[in-house]
């Protein structure tokens, strides 16, 4: 696309902002992304959470004159960005495997009517037969792949179909821009994404790591309950108006910690996928009204959640990786505002990670089983399955075939990553809905029962291809569009399904799975890729333990993880490591100024600058309870003949 002029270019892009987003300036790190892919160049940004990258393409993408494709990892991801360009005004799609062919197929002629300016999808979908299809057709102008470290094997997300996106340009001959997004990725990563999506000589933008509000700390610690009680009391709670985040592990772990918070009269409530989607929407709420404001978590929640006065985020435990760890605590402070990212950990926490990844990892032969043991649960018979959407129960599967449930949930994941299928949570995919009256018949009923009105209406304008096919909704979502609270839309909809007008199916556990193949009478994998997987995933544990342990400047150590080391970063001054190492300097100093003579306590203040008065009568009074230090009225403070002060500052 040819502009008149940069400052032409420029003054369309903030038109644009302004009367989809309100906003009057792009931030300084979107600008030069935005007119990057506007010129046709090959891009990858790496913003750090809450940076605005989606601004970064959308912008892009309604200025071209086709269809921009979004390839995302995350069907919660898509809804969230589809829902929000929805709100703006801006026609977007989502295609996800919670949608029944026959409703794919509807979504798919719309989209070559050019009835959307965005359209996202999985990765996964692009392998697809059936979709492969429609792609020739569709008048594509942007390609966007975001999460984009889900390419890199290093990643907890590592999505094997990522490192097939880049044929996608190649097959259909096409010389549209490829802009990769992506919160955190160290050097050698962003040259793995670059390699991987073949982009062409890519611009790079990094934006700013650097967090100088946040003040990370790391505690060795046997007790974690208490330590955490005694930092929630120190931001004023349970009376504070400060909201905090604590992460754990496990389910378990966070349901366990939420009681003893509780228990302990502080408002907190726990937070995890096993929760329904309506009890994980009215959780949030809480959080992000105030009602409860201290959220005990898996990494389950987060994602989106963009709340400015989280003063404290808490690891309970170490994470997966360093780019877990980093992109969880900076959920704080995002007003800017001085806040903690506190890592609490044992010596044996790093141990036993890397023996859970050693469990975590199947040979060939258990996930063979695994594999037969799903697709004959859901009768798929060898030589079928290809773009076919199956349930899988995996406590009933484990029972029926006696498999082991830890090392089966895994190996699912690891059957995703072999490129077998897609998984997703059933409920994170939504409910169904299934109308059984047609439109004519839903028209008649609306003026014979007004009290319905309402939820159908918003059904009619909202599930495009209602009276076609099944559709997925969220209630939460929906019943804003009804104007009614969610608990009333859904006594709605079941009064509806009792009237006979439509068939409600709320969301249900367990998973389900999309299979991207026909099923093999004798699967033969890459298992070398999992055997890399493994040793890649063993590296991040490693990184992040010496992270744990180091002595350094630790917003030094995450400038340097990410940027590099020639990234020359100040010390911070805020970190525990830091004001450990001035504390120790002052003390060095303290003991020499007493050893030179006897001196008053506001000489010493004078001579040591910064010093806190505080902490200086602190260490008087411990030297003078031990009797190194003595104090007369006439010498003031002298160090006691004979004694010497002890190596360490007192604690």
């Amino acid at each position: 696309m040819a502009f008149a002029s940069e400052e032409a270019k420029k003054k369309e892009a903030l038109s644009l902002l302004k009367q989809h987003w309100g906003y009057a300036e792009f931030r300084p790190d979107q600008w030069p992304i935005v007119s990057s892919i506007l010129d046709g160049n090959d891009t990858l940004a790496l913003l750090p959470t809450g940076g605005g990258k989606s601004i970064c393409f959308q912008v892009p993408g309604l200025m071209l004159s086709g269809l921009t494709l979004v390839v995302s990892p995350l069907i919660a991801l898509m809804k969230d960005q589809v829902e929000q360009l929805k709100k703006r005004n801006i026609r977007a799609l989502c295609l996800h495997s919670g949608m029944d062919w026959k409703q794919q197929k509807i979504e798919m002629e719309n989209a070559l009517r050019g009835h959307y300016s965005f359209l996202y999808l999985a990765p996964e979908r692009l392998l697809s037969v059936a979709f492969r299809e429609y792609l020739p057709q569709l008048k594509l102008s942007l390609l966007v792949v975001d999460e984009a470290h889900c390419l890199s094997m290093w990643g907890q997300d590592f999505r094997p179909s990522y490192k097939r996106i880049h044929e996608l340009r190649s097959e259909l001959g096409l010389s549209i821009p490829m802009t990769a997004f992506t919160a955190s990725a160290p050097t050698w990563i962003q040259e793995e994404i670059s390699q991987g999506l073949q982009l062409h000589s890519p611009r790079v933008f990094q934006g700013d790591f650097a967090r100088p509000n946040l003040r990370f700390r790391v505690l060795e610690t046997e007790n974690r309950w208490q330590e955490v009680l005694a930092e929630l009391k120190t931001l004023g709670f349970p009376q504070s108006d400060a909201a905090v985040l604590l992460f754990g592990a496990t389910r378990k772990e966070v349901q366990e910690t939420a009681a003893f918070l509780v228990e302990n009269q502080m408002p907190a409530q726990f937070y995890h996928a096993g929760l329904s989607h309506a009890e994980r929407s009215q959780r949030q709420k809480r959080f992000m009204n105030g009602t409860s404001p201290i959220m005990v978590c898996t990494n389950a929640f987060g994602m989106g959640v963009d709340k400015p006065n989280v003063r404290l985020v808490v690891h309970l435990a170490p994470p997966a990786c360093p780019e877990d760890y980093y992109q969880e605590a900076g959920r704080a402070g995002r007003d800017g505002d001085s806040s903690d990212c506190l890592l609490l950990y044992m010596s044996a926490d790093f141990q036993y990670r890397r023996k859970l990844i050693e469990r975590q990892f199947l040979p060939e032969k258990a996930l063979r089983r695994l594999y037969n043991a799903a697709l004959n649960a859901a009768s798929v018979l060898p030589g079928r399955g290809a773009d076919q959407r199956i349930s899988i129960d995996l406590e009933a599967l484990c029972k029926t075939y006696n498999l082991a449930s830890y090392e089966s949930f895994h190996g699912l994941k690891l059957l995703e990553n072999l490129g077998v299928w897609t998984l997703s949570e059933s409920g994170s995919i939504g409910s169904v809905l299934r109308m059984k009256m047609k439109a004519d018949s839903v028209y008649e009923f609306k003026i014979l029962n007004p009290d319905f009105e309402d939820v159908l209406d918003a059904l009619m304008r909202n599930l495009p291809g209602l009276f076609q096919s099944d559709q997925t909704l969220r209630e939460s979502y929906m019943c804003r569009k009804a104007a009614c609270s969610e608990a009333e839309f859904v006594a709605q909809l079941q009064r509806l399904q009792a009237r006979g007008v439509l068939e409600y199916q709320p969301a249900q556990g367990g998973w389900q799975a999309y299979l991207l193949e026909d099923r093999h009478d004798s699967p033969r994998w890459d298992m070398a890729s999992l055997e890399l997987l493994k040793k890649r995933r063993l590296e991040a544990v490693d990184q992040l333990q010496s992270y744990a342990e180091a002595e350094r400047c630790r917003a030094q150590f995450w400038q340097r993880y990410f940027v590099g080391e020639s990234a020359g970063a100040a010390h911070c001054g805020r970190c525990d490591t830091c004001l450990k190492s001035k504390r120790e300097q002052a003390w060095s100093k303290f003991c020499t100024e007493l050893e030179k003579g006897a001196c008053t306590r506001q000489n010493l203040l004078e001579r040591m600058p910064g010093l806190d008065a505080a902490l200086l009568s602190k260490w008087v009074k411990k030297g003078l309870q031990q009797a190194w230090i003595g104090e007369s009225q006439g010498q003031g403070l002298f160090l006691v003949d004979g004694q010497t002060p002890p190596l360490n500052p007192p604690n």
